[in-house]
């Protein structure tokens, strides 16, 4: 039975590929309801700009574990402005960077990450996820 959200996992290493799955698909649709495609997008560049530096470094270097850390006092700000909206993606959010930064394999926990925001992404559009 595959992951619906991120409360049992500690090591984002150790999620398959059928939990990304469900996990994006699951949370996607949930914050379709919330968050505009726009707050989902910003939060999504910045994320990938760190995709680029671990992908051009091949390694999960400390530099990117720093840029990691650093989305948490964004999404704090994001989810200050906007608490109704925001506040559950924050803490979501926050789970999955912990899942990745507490990994015993974080190049692979940073890959699923980055693999679940994707689908997050594409989820949220999928059920209708827009600004309004």
């Amino acid at each position: 039975m595959a992951l619906t959200d991120l409360s049992s996992v500690s090591d984002m290493g150790t999620v398959t590929a059928e939990d990304l799955d469900s996990i994006g698909n699951q949370q996607g649709q949930a914050f379709s309801r919330g968050v505009k495609t726009s707050q989902l997008r910003s939060f999504y560049s910045a994320i990938n700009g760190i995709r680029v530096q671990f992908r051009q470094q091949r390694d999960y270097t400390p530099d990117v574990e720093r840029r990691l850390i650093l989305l948490k006092p964004r999404l704090a700000y994001a989810a200050g402005r906007h608490p109704q909206q925001l506040r559950a993606f924050r803490d979501f959010m926050l789970q999955a960077i912990d899942a990745v930064t507490g990994a015993s394999d974080k190049p692979q926990a940073l890959d699923n990450f980055l693999a679940l925001l994707e689908a997050i992404v594409a989820y949220h559009r999928f059920y209708g996820g827009k600004d309004n």
